[in-house]
């Protein structure tokens, strides 16, 4: 069957990033012996989708949506979802192929986006699986198939990433996304890994991920790696063996990976770095340790300054995402987290301005009792949990002054998005002489 999928993204908040979960399934269709074909509107332009459905005569089209917003509370791009909508109205209008959808954003909020958007399935949730039943019934010729099915954890399709795509990614960032495993075992407040992925880690097969890892690496030279999973140091550390793995089979590559906080050692560190570690993204997300319960984080802020410190010594940069606002935030642990921030440099601190809520996550359900979920809200239109007390534009305009002047906290989260786009398009691992002195 002649399969198309499309990734409608055009945000490039901070950078443009590789459209994982649309290559996943490519991956898994492919290996079925379907022929796939991979648009991706960043790459390809939206305009040159009429074009693409004439040539390739798609018997089914397939929509990955990846993100419903920036979840940055002062940032001007709206509306994720209505090219999204567009682009499935284009294929209306040029082939009678059914439409379905999936990717993380779409499994947010399926019954929803499904119903908006006029698409014929859906699938939320793991896709490998899923779509291949999808995609058998409509070889079949079956109408009656659930209109919205659910996936569920089964073996990981390995990406296929087409060249076209690569070209351009390695162009404009020298970043390339792999993932090792799937499954969050936290239960973080805010965050919707644990509904999208499961709460038990999965690993993918080492391997696997290392014959394509080293591929990737031999054909795009230059390129960073980043290791996807929710969380790459899992607590039961089956991330060591991917580690082990890779210096049996001597693959030492320049890659970055998000990390927790929680039980790093400098062990860990070490074997990280010994393997290619040249970046992390920490997750601290708050600021003060009354904040970190507040989001339900198994850490104190002086345990997340220990691991970076680690991280900062062994000669890997530390990048953190950190959010005010959310349960137990006032006026005087904002100041005391600023404080905290500023003293945490050179660690580079994207800081933003409450808390994007999703429905299914604790903290939605901890904004519903406390009555700041509006009647009617659907989940789309972007929301933020602030906590009570808490005026937004003075905390705004406080974040602003306690940051100013600092080269490594940025507030708001895109002030700096210029820089960041450049520092990957001239190339990250590059920069950072990767393999000569890049501890300097």
């Amino acid at each position: 069957m002649r399969i198309l999928l499309i990734a409608p993204n055009l945000c490039t908040d901070p950078y443009p990033v590789y459209p994982l979960g649309m290559s996943v399934i490519a991956g898994a269709l492919t290996e079925a012996g379907h022929e796939v074909l991979q648009f991706d509107a960043l790459v390809h332009g939206p305009e040159n989708l009429p074009r693409t459905i004439r040539a390739f005569r798609p018997e089914a089209v397939g929509f990955s949506i990846r993100n419903l917003d920036t979840v940055n509370s002062r940032s001007a791009e709206k509306g994720f979802l209505k090219n999204a909508f567009r682009m499935i109205q284009v294929c209306r209008e040029e082939t009678d192929a059914p439409v379905f959808l999936g990717g993380p954003g779409y499994s947010l909020l399926p019954e929803t986006i499904l119903r908006l958007s006029g698409a014929d399935r859906g699938i939320a949730g793991e896709g490998e699986h899923a779509v291949l039943e999808l995609i058998r019934e409509l070889e079949q010729g079956k109408t009656d198939g659930p209109k919205l099915r659910f996936g569920r954890p089964g073996p990981q399709s390995a990406a296929h990433y087409p060249d076209d795509l690569l070209a351009y990614y390695h162009r404009e960032t020298h970043l390339l996304p792999i993932q090792t495993k799937r499954g969050c075992p936290f239960r973080c407040a805010y965050c919707t890994y644990p509904a999208l992925e499961g709460g038990r880690v999965r690993e993918r097969g080492n391997d696997a991920v290392l014959d394509q890892l080293s591929e990737l690496a031999a054909n795009w030279p230059d390129t960073m790696f980043y290791f996807v999973d929710a969380t790459f140091n899992d607590p039961e550390k089956e991330y060591l063996s991917l580690l082990e793995r890779m210096h049996e089979r001597r693959i030492h590559v320049p890659f970055a990976a998000f990390l927790t906080p929680l039980n790093l050692s400098a062990a860990d560190v070490a074997r990280m770095r010994e393997c290619g570690m040249i970046a992390a993204e920490l997750g601290i997300d708050a600021a003060t340790d009354e904040t970190l319960r507040g989001l339900d984080k198994s850490f104190t802020f002086a345990e997340a300054e220990r691991s970076a410190r680690l991280l900062l010594e062994s000669g890997i940069a530390v990048t953190a995402n950190v959010m005010f606002g959310g349960p137990g935030e006032t006026m005087e642990t904002v100041r005391r987290g600023i404080a905290h921030l500023r003293a945490l440099e050179p660690v580079h601190t994207l800081v933003f301005s409450g808390i994007r809520l999703f429905p299914g996550t604790p903290l939605c359900e901890t904004a519903r009792r406390e009555g700041k979920i509006p009647e009617g809200w659907d989940g789309i239109r972007e929301l933020y949990y602030f906590a009570d007390g808490l005026d937004p534009e003075l905390l705004h305009e406080t974040l602003l002054d306690g940051f100013r002047g600092s080269r490594f906290c940025i507030y708001p989260p895109d002030a700096k998005n210029n820089e960041l786009r450049m520092l990957h398009k001239l190339g990250y691992a590059r920069l950072r002489s990767f393999g000569k002195g890049a501890d300097a």
